[in-house]
């Protein structure tokens, strides 16, 4: 009877370790096939936000960690100039942080936070947490940075195999190459290549959804066309590359002037754009004037005593019943010829800025 018993025994454990290693089977398989969706939607992404909401939150589902991140290197990827940390999962890291860090191309792993520089600890100070942190490449080049986070402190101890996370590293790299080649290509559609501002093209859209959010909507706005004052002195007496380098140097000051939601732009030569959501008449004379005196203070060291200043045409939608953007950019025009015609000049050179239209 014992030997039945120890037979039932035996089958019994048997039978139980051939369904936890089915389980695991499965366990595994699911996250192999969770892992090829984490990678499609890496490889799909349209932008960093995608990124955040989906391949890295994917992650921490399918492995069950708390935090996985993407860290990458500012000066490394044109795709985060404007990229501001908006997501818990995307972090814009300075390049010196990676130095620190990563001496080869080798993966860090372990529990103690002193190993990760101090700009990578992300998770709360009081989780005794497991890491793994691994590089992302690109042509040789450390770009960025993958961090899984977990509060098992033995789930990434440095017997772990991490195949998976370098597999994953690999996606990231192209993934975010596409993405910083969609940007510089868009960039270069949309953006002066001189002052770096937006453009001709950018000036027809916004203009045109602003003219009709407007009338839709009632969202008023104030559009001014500007015209630098000497410029054509200034190309004359230095040349026309001294000409470029004072024209980057007037729009770096203006639009350090400006709000956040407005918009600098270049039409070309020394005319500009600029649309603003201010419309009251003070608040649209003081935030002019500190445009006007921010670029009548720029000191040019070939000669400290050359004059710059600009014109400018200003009009609001709501003071006529435009029938188009068109409209306002005409009569923006003629206000800036007006203003051109009264500003006083001596020996061709103009001693002021004049703005007509407020």
């Amino acid at each position: 009877m014992s030997n039945v018993s120890t037979l039932l025994k035996e089958n019994y454990d048997l039978k139980n370790e051939l369904e936890s290693m089915v389980m695991r089977v499965k366990e595994n398989e699911a996250k192999h096939n969770g892992f090829k969706v984490v990678q499609f939607s890496m490889l799909l992404s349209d932008n960093l936000d995608e990124i955040d909401n989906k391949p890295m939150r994917y992650i921490e589902e399918i492995f069950d960690i708390e935090r996985a991140v993407l860290f990458i290197k500012k000066d490394a990827m044109a795709l985060v100039q404007n990229y501001n940390n908006k997501g818990k999962r995307i972090r814009v890291i300075d390049g010196e942080c990676f130095s620190y860090t990563f001496l080869d191309n080798d993966t860090r792993s372990g529990t103690d936070k002193s190993v990760i520089h101090k700009e990578f600890q992300l998770m709360p100070s009081d989780i005794n947490y497991s890491y793994v942190l691994v590089p992302v490449t690109d042509n040789g080049r450390i770009v960025a940075a993958l961090g899984f986070y977990s509060s098992d402190k033995n789930r990434f101890s440095s017997d772990n195999n991490y195949d998976f996370v370098e597999e994953f590293a690999l996606i990231a790299s192209i993934a975010l190459k596409k993405l910083d080649n969609a940007f510089l290509l868009e960039m270069q559609a949309n953006t002066d290549y001189l002052t770096s501002l937006p453009n001709k093209f950018i000036f027809d859209l916004t203009g045109k959804s602003s003219f009709e959010d407007y009338k839709q909507n009632g969202h008023d706005f104030t559009f001014i066309m500007f015209d630098l004052n000497n410029y054509k002195y200034i190309n004359d007496k230095f040349g026309h590359l001294a000409g470029d380098e004072i024209l980057k140097m007037i729009s770096y000051t203006m639009r350090s002037q400006i709000g956040d939601y407005d918009i600098l732009g270049r039409f070309g030569g020394d005319e500009f754009y600029l649309f603003t959501e201010i419309t009251d008449k003070e608040k649209l004379q003081s935030y002019i004037t500190n445009i006007q005196n921010a670029v009548e203070n720029i000191i040019y060291e070939e000669d400290e005593n050359m004059l710059f200043g600009f014109s400018g045409g200003v009009v609001t939608a709501s003071e006529k019943d435009f029938a188009s953007f068109d409209d306002i950019v005409r009569l923006a025009d003629n206000r800036l010829y007006e203003a051109k015609k009264h500003t006083k000049k001596e020996q061709g050179i103009s001693l002021e800025s004049v703005i007509v239209g407020i």
